[in-house]
């Protein structure tokens, strides 16, 4: 029993001798840290070190406007002056098509015929007939003479003189007639010949020598050689304001030239609801028909705002934007963000609404290099 107390008590001597140094152990590395930390800390000197530079920044001066110039574009068509689809009035077999494609004739020009063999025996004979008549008219002429000269004697009787005189207006009339029947003729020659109703260049050749074609069977397509013109489709709200004779820029060839308006079509174009404003070339521009031409109209849009380059835009969430507004303070220059909506963009610069007073300054370029509330040197540009 004794040898079992003993035992119990050095076992927490030891434990209580253990602990013991381990705080002795504990503490003395405390103390020698806190020694170093206090003799590193009198050693070193603390120094601030250089101040952060301001970053520059070039802003521009909000200049209000009570709207912006909206230059549009509208695509039209080339197109002559006049077109023309020729065709022979009466049907038959051509002996010749005097020109080509391409060629440019004069008005009046002969360009085509037809066979006509059968109509010039038939003049001809009429022709022959006509005098055959004429002979029996000068024949009842003289007859009628003698006649009334018997008649004046009491030699011949009335009813011999009416006679002569009736046989002399049927010989007429027969002349007449065979002249009609000659003029006939003559209008199936002269219709046998297509000529050039004006000043042209050929297009399509639709028919060659031996063909036969039908009465009004197109031959030849023509193409007024004067100045193009061109069709441009505008608003009816534009189309209202333009008047013919105004003269339009107007970009054909990669060249922008002047055009003048010939007509403003009253109407609206069914399909594509607008209206049709014809304009009239200048003669230098060598534009092939069928080509495009763009005219270029600069329309005034009322909208008060102000205008800033492309790059002083600051995106926002859910499509908003905004500007990085400059406000003078005591410690200097400070940026302020202000909400700002886009209105126009011609590109590289924008035109803003925004509640920004008359001559605030703005940021111009990359705000996104300082945020709201940062002080900043403003240069002017």
């Amino acid at each position: 029993m004794a040898a079992n107390e003993g035992s119990g008590f050095r076992k927490t001597l030891r434990r209580a001798v253990a602990f013991a140094v381990t705080l002795a152990v504990f503490g003395g590395a405390t103390l020698a840290g806190l020694a170093g930390y206090a003799k590193i800390a009198g050693q070193t000197e603390v120094t601030a070190g250089p101040a952060a530079p301001i970053t520059s920044v070039g802003v521009m001066t909000v200049a209000p406007a009570d709207g912006y110039a909206v230059t549009r574009r509208f695509t039209g068509q080339v197109e002559a002056a006049a077109r023309t689809d020729l065709g022979f009035e009466l049907g038959g077999r051509i002996t010749g098509v005097l020109v080509e494609e391409g060629d440019l004739v004069a008005a009046g020009a002969v360009l085509t015929r037809l066979d006509t063999s059968a109509l010039v025996p038939e003049r001809a004979a009429l022709v022959a007939e006509l005098a055959a008549m004429a002979a029996d008219a000068e024949l009842a002429r003289l007859t009628l003479a003698r006649n009334d000269t018997l008649t004046e004697r009491g030699v011949r009787s009335v009813a011999a003189q009416d006679d002569a005189r009736l046989t002399l207006a049927r010989a007429e009339a027969g002349m007449a007639a065979v002249r009609a029947r000659i003029a006939g003729v003559d209008v199936r020659l002269d219709q046998s010949v297509l000529v050039a109703p004006f000043a042209a260049r050929v297009g399509a050749r639709l028919a060659d020598p031996g063909q036969t074609v039908a009465a009004g069977q197109p031959v030849l397509v023509l193409f007024d050689a004067g100045p193009a013109q061109a069709r441009v489709g505008l608003p009816p709200d534009l189309a209202a304001g333009l008047a013919a004779g105004d003269a339009l820029q107007v970009e054909a060839g990669g060249a922008v030239q002047e055009a003048r308006i010939l007509q403003v079509r009253p109407d609206l174009d069914p399909t594509t609801r607008s209206r049709s404003v014809v304009l009239t070339l200048p003669g230098t521009a060598a534009l092939a028909l069928g080509d495009t031409v763009a005219l270029i109209l600069e329309q005034t849009v009322a909208e008060p705002g102000f205008w800033a380059p492309l790059g002083a835009l600051r995106e926002g969430v859910r499509g908003s934007w905004s500007v990085m507004a400059v406000e003078a303070t005591p410690e200097g220059d400070r940026t302020v963000s202000a909400a700002v909506e886009v209105i126009h963009s011609d590109g590289a610069q924008v035109f803003l609404r925004g509640a920004l007073p008359p001559g605030a300054r703005i940021v111009a370029q990359a705000p996104d290099r300082v945020a709201p509330g940062q002080i900043v040197l403003a240069l002017a540009e």
